[in-house]
């Protein structure tokens, strides 16, 4: 374990509590996953870290509060034990249940994330370098939660197209998830996105207890899960629009599944902004417009940014929405600045005024150190307008 100190800056940022460890101030090359014995300038320890290049970071995943063990499994197997006794403490773990049970740095697991999708698990590496530890992080979940099997992949900003990259037990390409009492489907062994985003968990209950009677519009719609959940609650009718065929389809067995059939539930295969044009062109009214883009795409055919393009789409949505109506609108964005000012200028681009009802962010299942408040990537904001 080569040693490597730290400048002043860096030392008293890891000393306050910071994991990722930018690589740039410390003037030395690393290899991917080779680990690291930090100490400041006087030669004091101040933890064990990991390199991890391909985000241009040191993940410092032990300090002197841990006494200082090594990276190893079971400083992993400490690490998931208790994050697995916070999830039970939140009511999470289940025979079936779907939840995030490692989130990265506030896990004391920077650079890793782990979400359980019923009897199995999903490991996230967000280097090339962490892979040999994502290994054992899989067998430690996998012992310490009971699961059948995890799959490692990974996720990072050089190879974010790859999937599985090792598997632990036995994991199926597909396999039923549950949620506060809904059954989803899950794809554990396809892409990163396994269709069901766990940040939403609580936006999924909170929506259903709002949605009892309104005509709701579910924008980027994916598998349906917050289109689901509000039908779920009793919404009239709900309308989800994806520009894929293959998700709508699996958006419909999630629906089915449920128990949910007949023409209350539509399934439009087409551009977000593009329906959102024809509707105001028909005079379309729905009660709540949900509004979860992606930060960046192309698939419109010219590139997506959420920061340009977002308030464009607000107004477009507004337009949609009688006064009294709801606006809920997500943005899932590291440094985005504030979504309740991006709606703002929406609303004004469209003539309307709004009271904003909610700011949330993630769940208490996603818990982040203070020193990175950058990690608090969610933001959701619904208005009422009107």
């Amino acid at each position: 374990m080569r040693p490597l100190a730290l400048p002043a800056g860096a030392a008293r940022f890891v000393a306050g509590g910071g994991r990722d460890v930018a690589a740039d101030q410390l003037g030395v090359a690393l290899a991917p996953g080779e680990h690291l014995r930090l100490v400041d300038n006087a030669g004091d320890e101040l933890g064990l870290g990991v390199a991890d290049p391909d985000n241009a970071l040191v993940r410092v995943l032990a300090t002197p509060a841990d006494g200082l063990p090594a990276i190893d499994g079971a400083l992993l197997g400490v690490r998931v034990e208790r994050a697995l006794a916070w999830r039970t403490r939140l009511g999470l773990p289940g025979a079936d249940r779907a939840y995030r049970l490692i989130h990265g740095a506030g896990d004391g697991l920077a650079g890793f994330a782990c979400d359980v999708l019923g009897r199995v698990a999903v490991v996230y590496a967000y280097g090339a370098g962490l892979l040999a530890l994502a290994r054992q992080l899989a067998e430690a979940v996998v012992g310490f939660a009971r699961l059948d099997g995890a799959v490692v992949k990974l996720r990072s900003g050089k190879d974010d197209a790859a999937i599985d990259r090792d598997v632990v037990g036995t994991v199926a390409e597909r396999a039923l998830a549950s949620e506060h009492g809904v059954a989803y489907e899950v794809h554990p062994r396809g892409a990163l996105n396994t269709g069901l985003f766990t940040d939403l968990r609580v936006a999924r209950r909170d929506l259903a207890e709002l949605a009892a009677g309104l005509r709701v519009l579910n924008l980027f719609s994916y598998t349906g899960a917050l289109g689901l959940a509000c039908a779920r609650g009793g919404a009239a009718a709900v309308t989800s629009v994806d520009t894929s065929d293959g998700v709508q389809a699996w958006a419909r067995g999630n629906f089915a599944r449920a128990g949910l059939g007949g023409d209350a539930w539509r399934f439009e295969t087409g551009d977000a902004v593009r329906f959102l044009a024809r509707a105001a062109r028909d005079r379309e009214r729905y009660d709540l417009v949900i509004v979860d883009p992606p930060t960046f795409s192309t698939a419109r055919g010219a590139p997506w940014s959420l920061p340009r393009d977002y308030p464009a789409l607000i107004a477009q949505a507004a337009a949609v929405i009688p006064d009294g109506g709801l606006l809920w609108l997500a943005a899932n964005a590291h440094g985005l600045g504030s979504l309740a000012k991006l709606a703002l200028a929406g609303l004004r681009t469209a003539g309307k005024t709004a009271a904003i009802a909610v700011q949330a962010g993630l769940p208490p299942e996603y818990p982040t150190v203070a020193a990175q408040p950058g990690d608090r990537y969610l933001q959701i904001c619904m208005l009422r307008l009107g």
